[in-house]
């Protein structure tokens, strides 16, 4: 993964694969098409093997004049706003990756982790020309929208917020994810321009980068709170999960099913009885008629 990359290396992966390609002597066209494959495959890991060896260059020489190519193989300048979009969302991740390592609140890792493959999946979508970026197989789907969402409406019923607007700063690692936010919506900004200038073309993509801003807003408030704050939180946010319409009716399925088994099992006790209590009545009858059958015969 992309954990130390400089700003613009997500649009020039395509750059060091075209050196690779050059170095094993692959024709032009077989070249295209394998750059397309590999980027759509994974747009976050491009492994890289040069005579042989497993390395990764960073640096390649070919951006010097100025111009860069996008994932889906075009040479733009890199002023150009797929190139502008990439860097925002590569700024947003770099920041959110310094708000994750100074939090010690763990949920907020976990969740910040989980954002920034997200944001690995976005950057390769705005970095991809309209039309090829429709057939990868990673992007931005109702799944993560719907992730997003829901992590939103939790907070929100679990955290009182205070009515007004909330000043910045009150821990490092909280205002590390308030500049996070606002980098979010920079990308945002930019994603919107470039969908207007039909440029983009998943309908999810501008929805979960609107409410990626306010989760993260939401995990800068949460990160602030004091430790008894946060077990209140996360106890009300477990009351929030159980609460949830689909939560609601597994519970009900499932105790719907352990009551039908109870009354299936008190039903065989209380019809058939105890297998070995009955075994056991009709082993002393049987003594029994033994017995007076032999008092009647030795009469």
């Amino acid at each position: 993964m992309y954990g130390c990359t400089s700003p613009g290396a997500a649009v020039a992966r395509t750059e060091i694969m075209v050196k690779t390609m050059n170095a094993l002597k692959i024709p032009p066209i077989q070249m295209k098409t394998a750059i397309q494959k590999q980027i759509l495959i994974n747009p976050s890991l491009v492994a890289v093997a040069i005579k042989g060896e497993n390395r990764m260059n960073i640096s390649t020489g070919k951006g010097d004049k100025g111009f860069t190519r996008t994932l889906s193989g075009d040479y733009v300048p890199k002023h150009h706003l797929i190139v502008e979009v990439g860097g925002a969302i590569d700024e947003a991740n770099a920041q959110l990756g310094l708000a994750r390592s100074m939090t010690k609140v763990k949920r907020t890792r976990r969740i910040a982790l989980q954002i920034q493959k997200h944001l690995f999946i976005v950057g390769a979508e705005v970095s991809t020309r309209r039309g090829v970026a429709s057939k990868q197989k990673k992007k931005i789907s109702k799944l993560e929208l719907q992730w997003a969402e829901r992590l939103v409406e939790q907070f929100e019923e679990a955290m009182a917020l205070p009515p007004g607007f909330i000043a910045f700063g009150q821990q490092e690692a909280s205002s590390q994810f308030d500049v996070a936010r606002t980098n979010i919506r920079k990308a945002e900004r930019l994603a919107s321009k470039m969908k207007d200038e039909g440029m983009l073309d998943n309908e999810y993509l501008l929805k979960y980068m609107n409410r990626l801003s306010d989760l993260v807003f939401l995990l800068a408030c949460y990160d602030e709170k004091s430790l008894s704050e946060k077990a209140v939180i996360d106890r009300n946010m477990l009351y929030v999960k159980l609460s949830d319409p689909i939560i609601k009716r597994l519970t009900i399925v499932g105790s719907a099913v352990i009551l039908f088994l109870a009354i299936g099992i008190v039903s065989l006790l209380i019809f058939h009885g105890n297998p070995t209590d009955r075994s056991g009545t009709q082993h002393n009858n049987s003594m029994e008629q033994h017995m007076d059958g032999h008092m009647q015969n030795g009469k």
